[in-house]
């Protein structure tokens, strides 16, 4: 895949995919594309490496829209999560409230911990007053 930006906002933001022939030979091997460029702002790409190229246009669309065009385009079907994915998503997340339930006990005892220096520290200089 080969992504080519350019610096104009104000441009178009079009999405153009080229669709590679089909592989005569079995394997599942890539067809190799362009080189990518050093330059993030170069010239939209010419390669042209097969018969069918399709173009979205992007600017003021959110994501879904995009990915259900692309979808529709690519004859793709969204990827269906197994429920092995969906344990860990579930251990992810328990994780993540696990996670902010620490930092929160953290907090109070670091506020703790600076309230009884403060004391500490006031009570040290009335002694050293006196």
């Amino acid at each position: 895949m080969t992504v080519n930006r350019t610096a104009d906002q104000e441009g178009p933001s079009t999405l153009t995919i080229f669709f590679a022939p089909p592989s005569k030979s079995t394997s599942a091997t890539a067809v190799p594309g362009p080189s990518p460029t050093t330059d993030p702002c170069a010239a939209p790409s010419t390669h042209k490496p097969s018969n069918r190229v399709e173009t979205i246009d992007m600017k003021h669309k959110n994501e879904s829209e995009i990915l259900s065009r692309l979808l529709e385009l690519g004859s793709g079907k969204p990827y269906e999560i197994i429920p092995e994915e969906h344990a860990e998503l579930r251990g992810l997340e328990d994780y993540r409230r696990s996670s902010q339930r620490d930092r929160e006990a953290q907090a109070r005892l670091n506020e703790v911990k600076k309230q009884e220096k403060a004391l500490l520290d006031q009570a040290r200089g009335v002694t050293d007053a006196v």
